[in-house]
């Protein structure tokens, strides 16, 4: 039995041996599937499934000791077809870096094409995500450096870090809101109000929860987002205040919102994150310093 076929034997199971359902799922005919099962019964001498009124019906105590192979050899096939690509990635020089798609708007809109067209023999592959799916990338090795929101909650024994910007988050308002008249905020001054940010997935929607669960009470994050444009711009015409990294200020639109700092603010910093353990090329090695002489000063 092949890979593929092992393949066909796992849909069967997972189809409930209805080999119609099976057939569809992984678009092969009704007939292919069952001439695999009558072929192997017959080839190998040994029944896989019960049968009951000519039809499948749950497998045999041996079918269910091949089936446990299968999903285990099938499952590991799948995941040294993963190093397969990740070597060949390495190999063909390309390296892999990881970090939120606001501070790649913000921060590195300019940094990547201008190093690409520096080192035309260097692939570089960025991925977008929220720092804690950036992180757990990180440690399943599918990204060679990420670039995530403090705290990292990365063993610094581990994981070499160093950040590189230092700021904080701010409230995005209508510039009719309530609010907007105030040069700064109290946590406090959000009590009553519905607040917006950043999903789940991001480090800014835990901090965020923190601090108003502490200071801010009767406040309330009704709804959040991977799209901090959206989230900007969901507060136009209405009472809705919007927590972002103070940052985003320069591509707001002056007219239309208000943009306030908090006194007791909650820093927005971010940090350049590689593991300590792996031995890095030339190529690795260039991307990393650039990256960190781009933004001057690291502070340890």
């Amino acid at each position: 039995m092949d890979i593929t076929q092992m393949n066909y034997l796992i849909n069967i199971v997972e189809c409930g041996c209805n080999l119609s359902l099976a057939a569809k799922k992984i678009h092969i005919s009704q007939s292919a599937l069952s001439q695999f099962v009558t072929n192997f019964e017959n080839d190998e001498e040994v029944l896989l499934f019960n049968r009951r009124n000519g039809r499948l019906d749950g497998l045999t105590e041996s079918g269910e000791r091949i089936f446990r192979y299968a999903q285990e050899i099938v499952t590991k096939a799948d995941e040294m077809q993963e190093v397969i690509l990740r070597e060949s990635s390495k190999q063909k020089g390309t390296i892999r870096i990881g970090l939120p798609s606001l501070i790649l708007r913000v921060y590195f809109s300019n940094f990547f094409p201008t190093f690409q067209i520096e080192h035309p023999d260097i692939s570089l592959e960025v991925t977008e995500a929220g720092s804690q799916d950036l992180r757990a990338l990180l440690l399943n090795n599918d990204i060679d450096y990420a670039i995530v929101i403090e705290p990292t909650n990365l063993d610094f024994k581990t994981y070499e870090q160093h950040v590189i910007q230092v700021d904080e988050m701010a409230a995005f308002m209508d510039i009719n809101h309530p609010l907007a008249k105030k040069n700064e905020l109290e946590w406090s001054d959000l009590n009553g109000y519905q607040l917006a940010t950043f999903s789940k997935t991001f480090t800014t929607y835990q901090l965020i929860s923190e601090k108003i669960h502490k200071a801010a009470e009767n406040a309330h994050i009704v709804y959040t987002s991977d799209s901090w444009d959206y989230l900007i711009e969901s507060t136009h015409g209405n009472e809705v205040v919007t927590i972002l990294p103070r940052p985003v200020d320069q591509y707001t639109d002056k007219n239309k919102f208000k943009v306030i700092p908090f006194r007791d603010y909650v820093p927005f910093n971010f940090t350049l994150v590689r593991a300590h353990n792996r031995k890095y090329g030339a190529m690795e090695t260039e991307v990393y310093e650039r990256i960190l002489s781009y933004f001057y000063e690291p502070v340890n």
